[in-house]
């Protein structure tokens, strides 16, 4: 019943029904670990492996990268065979990087060069260890490996220059909302948004103007009240708004940078398939 089971998982799966197929893949692993005494401990995990791999591939197909990492934290990654122990841990690595499980990727990159010994087949994982560290924001590493591949492949790309956005500082956060608090307007500007700077300036100055021109012409209650609390919300919602831009412009800088050195690295290794 299980041989059928995974027969009927792979014609699903080669018919493009990764969902269909998925489900099959984990009825045959059900099916298998109900009778595992039969069965001799090296076969079973060889198989149970194996299918697990498969519904990866159906989970990955679908885009379903949280669903493949969980799948993936099922496998036996006791393999004898450096070949079979690299296929397995690089797809634990492949679907924590795809699942934004960055650290746990790096991690399981790490321990692939540990076990593996075959130095043939860890050359293969500097490019997702690149992508990795690059979201861990792990630029001198990233780099240092950046530069061994790009020797190993020969690429005649400048790695200085690829990553010269290094000598640009991240913006602080905490600064931009400072500046914000001595001078309206500055924070925003510092973080790389003169515009919504100078319109933070105008909203806050016509709050203070509308509170002083009451006040002077004897309306207490609105020129305190209204004109002040006017006055309040735009100022301490200014700093809080220049503190996000600040987060915001890194964020945007990380993944232009991000997206850069991922296009270096996927046209280099389309070349290699040539």
């Amino acid at each position: 019943m299980s041989a059928q089971v995974s027969l009927t998982g792979d014609s699903l799966m080669a018919a493009g029904q990764f969902d269909l197929a998925a489900v099959f893949y984990e009825k045959d692993l059900f099916d298998r670990s109900q009778r595992t005494d039969s069965v001799n401990a090296d076969t079973y995990r060889l198989v149970v492996n194996d299918l697990l791999l498969k519904k990866i591939q159906c989970q990955k197909y679908l885009k379903r990268f949280e669903d493949a990492w969980q799948t993936a934290q099922r496998m036996d990654l006791s393999e004898a065979n450096d070949s079979l122990q690299y296929r397995l841990r690089y797809e634990v690595a492949l679907t924590g990087y795809l699942s934004r499980h960055y650290g746990e990727a790096h991690g399981q990159i790490l321990q692939t060069r540990f076990y593996v010994r075959d130095s043939t087949l860890l050359a293969s994982l500097d490019v997702l260890e690149i992508l990795t560290l690059n979201e861990l924001e792990r630029w001198e590493e990233s780099k240092e490996i950046f530069r061994r591949y790009a020797v190993r492949n020969g690429i005649t790309t400048d790695v200085e220059e690829l990553y010269k956005f290094l000598k640009k500082k991240p913006k602080s956060p905490e600064k931009a909302q400072l500046l914000s608090f001595i001078m309206p307007g500055v924070g925003q500007m510092y973080a790389g948004y003169p515009k919504e700077g100078l319109v933070s300036i105008g909203l806050q100055t016509l709050a203070l103007g509308f509170g002083v021109y009451h006040v002077w012409h004897r309306y207490y209650l609105i020129g305190f009240f209204t004109g002040a609390g006017m006055f309040q919300a735009f100022y301490f919602g200014g700093a809080r708004r220049a503190e996000l831009m600040a987060e915001e412009t890194n964020r945007k800088r990380k993944a232009k940078n991000n997206q850069l050195l991922r296009t270096v690295l996927i046209e280099s290794e389309n070349k290699k398939g040539k």
